[in-house]
């Protein structure tokens, strides 16, 4: 279930950021969530490549927080 949120919230988050309406921090949002449940996911089925993507995407989406805020 975790992976399918994590997807989810990937998407939507990418929606947001693309469509260039003002809405381009929740974007980040969605996609700091959708990478902490895709981490939560890949850390449960240990998953070590996905464990090290999913944990550089998260930090990613925290620095593009930061910088966008």
């Amino acid at each position: 279930m975790a992976s399918w949120i994590g997807t989810i919230c990937g998407i939507i988050g990418a929606l947001l950021v693309a469509a260039n309406n003002g809405l381009q921090d929740v974007g980040y949002m969605f996609f700091l969530v959708g990478a902490l449940f895709s981490l939560f996911a890949a850390i449960k089925e240990k998953h070590y490549s996905n464990i090290a993507l999913w944990a550089v995407f998260a930090s990613i989406n925290i620095f593009g927080l930061i910088k966008y805020v």
